[in-house]
């Protein structure tokens, strides 16, 4: 149930970018797990291909905002720029966290709404 997520998103926030249906917020909800980046974040980061890694943090970043995921997004934004900026550093000490959270956040939604 969606509500059982209040305390990891801002549910308000997510339904007014979804027009305040929640069909449609649900559906977006399942297209954000469908859409795990995990493995795609883990092998450009292996492999220190910061471009790659850049382009696909700004898409977790966006659809985790749109979903009501503010913490998780702003983190997102900041290895974004970290990358953008060059600042291996900065992703290198972030980068675990972020990903695990990324991957609570994920299984939380899943388990809410399977």
């Amino acid at each position: 149930m969606v509500s059982d997520l209040k305390d990891v998103l801002n549910l308000e926030l997510g339904l007014e970018y979804c027009g305040d249906m929640e069909d449609l917020y649900e559906d977006m909800l399942r297209d954000y797990v469908e859409g795990d980046h995990v493995a795609e974040l883990e092998d450009y980061y292996a492999a220190e291909n910061w471009a790659d890694y850049r382009v696909t943090i700004h898409g977790v970043k966006s659809t985790s905002l749109m979903i009501g995921g503010e913490a998780i997004s702003a983190k997102a934004k900041e290895l974004e720029l970290a990358a953008a900026d060059g600042n291996v550093d900065f992703i290198k000490e972030n980068h675990a966290k972020v990903l695990d959270e990324y991957k609570a956040l994920l299984a939380r939604i899943k388990e809410a709404i399977d």
